[in-house]
């Protein structure tokens, strides 16, 4: 190990950091507060600034629309080729103290009645991992595309928006699918018929179905007889989205 980046600041418990960090590539290491991760990108770097560049995208994808932790941040890269280790501090704000924070228990289903009290322990047990496992698939269905695909960050933003429009809708199906000559290819991935293309466009493009809501105001006729409602055009594009943001995470942990 050449670099590794000091941690100022997180909320996450340290098993839930180690985790997420593991699934990005990277290795958490230290004592709170002491914390640096490491990783082989990073070893690959050639300076202090390539190695810091790499944590910036890191610490963005915790407190980016992935929303895994708001509080995170980080201090200098350290080089631990050099006895004694040089730290190469750069402007990102004062020193914060780490604080970490337990998962709040979730649990609503009790126990089965008649366990033992050792039974029980081990109930109790099984199911505090359960929902932290529950925790950590769902914080890694967005860490990992928001770390690994520019796009996905912006998708993220987007879906994130409360009061949907015909035109966010649109923006997140463009940015999954790229170019309008990948419409096909597109389709066909994910399984869309052209009904349901036809459908969706007829909801989200023509004001003569959905009113201000929609992109245009040209007052066109649709070129679909039963046109999505909006709150169809919605589910549509989320379900797509999720599958394409699971192809994410699939297609760079095969």
């Amino acid at each position: 190990m050449r670099w590794a980046v000091e941690i100022q600041r997180t909320r996450l418990e340290r098993r839930n950091l180690t985790d997420l960090l593991e699934r990005l590539g990277f290795k958490l290491m230290g004592e709170a507060p002491n914390l640096v991760f490491t990783s082989a990108d990073l070893d690959r770097c050639s300076t202090a600034s390539e190695a810091f560049e790499i944590a910036k995208k890191l610490r963005d994808s915790f407190t980016g629309p992935a929303k895994t932790d708001s509080e995170f941040r980080i201090g200098s890269v350290v080089d631990y080729s050099t006895v004694p280790p040089k730290r190469h501090g750069f402007a990102e704000g004062a020193l914060i103290s780490l604080q970490s924070v337990m998962f709040a228990a979730t649990a609503t289903v009790g126990p089965p009645p008649g366990l033992s009290d050792e039974q029980l322990r081990e109930w109790r047990a099984a199911r505090t991992e359960a929902e932290y496992q529950a925790k950590l698939e769902e914080q890694l269905s967005k860490l990992e595309p928001a770390y690994r695909n520019p796009k996905a960050v912006r998708v993220l933003e987007l879906l994130a928006i409360e009061s949907q429009s015909g035109e966010t809708l649109f923006k997140i199906y463009e940015l999954m699918r790229g170019s309008g000559r990948n419409g096909t290819a597109f389709g066909q991935h994910f399984g869309l018929t052209e009904d349901e293309y036809r459908r969706f466009g007829a909801a989200v493009h023509h004001d003569s179905v959905t009113g201000d809501w929609a992109r245009h105001a040209h007052g066109d006729p649709p070129n679909s007889d039963n046109p999505m409602t909006k709150a169809e055009a919605e589910a549509f594009v989320r379900g797509i989205a999720h599958r394409w943001l699971e192809q994410i995470r699939t297609s760079q942990n095969d």
